[in-house]
């Protein structure tokens, strides 16, 4: 007897960088268990298991505490692809207390040149998904809070990079 076919989300966010390079930002944003340091709604990111950089390792998320007792989200996800040339990482979502269940996402860097993105200045930063319907939460819900956090990655980027360069006289 045929399985009956699983609904499906996907979808695909996107924030300027506008003062790094391509190759700076990846820099920045390509170590899997330091995604804290750059989204803004991530308050502890840790390796749990394997090997930084290599398809297996698994890393833990916690995001920033809430109010009223409610725990904060959490997950265990696990690094599927990694390519430091494409600037881009897969990885899955495993056990979590969002509702989540099969779960996968693309994070990518892009080369505003190649690309004809932004005027060839600056770089672009993705992060696409697919998975199941997320019990209790919409399509339009996930993208909002998927695209409030890539922004706020991109502003850290583009504030760090700022420090670096050396202002005219």
């Amino acid at each position: 007897m045929e399985q009956p076919q699983m609904e499906r989300m996907e979808g695909k966010v996107t924030a300027t960088v506008h003062l790094a390079t391509a190759e700076q930002a990846w820099t920045l944003l390509s170590n899997f268990c330091d995604f804290h340091s750059w989204h803004p709604g991530v308050k502890i990111c840790r390796k749990e298991s394997g090997t930084l950089g290599v398809p297996g390792c698994i890393r833990y998320c916690q995001g920033l505490d809430k109010e009223d007792g409610i725990p904060a989200d959490w997950a265990n996800e696990e690094l599927l692809s990694f390519d430091a040339t494409g600037h881009a990482f897969s990885y899955k979502m495993m056990e979590n207390n969002m509702g989540f269940g099969q779960f996968t996402a693309t994070f990518r860097v892009v080369d505003s040149k190649k690309e004809g993105l932004n005027e060839g200045k600056g770089c672009e930063i993705e992060w696409s998904f697919e998975g199941e319907p997320i019990k209790g939460t919409t399509k339009e819900a996930l993208i909002a809070r998927l695209q409030a956090g890539l922004t706020g990655m991109a502003k850290r980027v583009d504030e760090v990079i700022s420090q670096l360069v050396p202002k005219a006289a």
